[in-house]
């Protein structure tokens, strides 16, 4: 990465570091973005928090000695804006097991990607188990992001019962996956 090199010097040279930044940004964006897309299944989010880390790199940027790559650097952001908003999502409280490899992982590498898949098809392996409501509702609500209310309006059931759709479903999956 001789041009990640050569940017990163050009960084900390007040003349030529907005232009520098913006070159960054363009080597780095799609990728970036792509790399959080994969952990919050929300291309809305997952551009909101590309932009954010951008940001807080541009904030920062005055901070990163270069003892690593840029990149490196960059995904370490990432990866903190990432698991914030999954700290938020209600999916991160009850599958914690599953983003603790998050947390191990300083940039994206093929091995922990391997397990990560792994976690991931043992996921969807366990929502295959679940009754049909309880596969739309998983879809609606952790995967569509939408409200209980719209939910239940589009199914045509109260709101409550969505959720104790939603009890039942976690506690199926925590004992599939032995939390229970």
């Amino acid at each position: 990465m001789e041009k990640e090199s050569a940017l990163w010097q050009q960084l900390r040279n007040e003349e030529t570091r907005l232009q520098a930044f913006e070159e960054l940004v363009k080597l780095h964006y799609s990728r970036v973005k792509s790399w959080i897309r994969r952990w919050v299944a929300d291309e809305a989010l997952a551009e909101d928090l590309a932009q954010e880390t951008f940001l807080k790199a541009w904030e920062k940027c005055h901070t990163f000695r270069g003892e690593a790559q840029f990149s490196s650097w960059l995904y370490t952001i990432a990866r903190r804006k990432a698991l914030a908003a999954l700290h938020q999502n209600s999916l991160y409280k009850w599958v914690p097991w599953a983003w603790d490899l998050i947390e191990r992982w300083e940039a994206p590498q093929e091995e922990l990607g391997r397990e990560v898949e792994a976690v991931e098809a043992d996921l969807a392996n366990a929502i295959k188990e679940l009754t049909p409501i309880q596969q739309a509702i998983w879809r609606a609500v952790w995967e569509e992001k939408k409200p209980y209310k719209i939910v239940a309006a589009q199914m045509g059931i109260r709101e409550n019962t969505v959720k104790a759709h939603i009890h039942q479903i976690r506690r199926r999956l925590r004992r599939l996956f032995g939390m229970e």
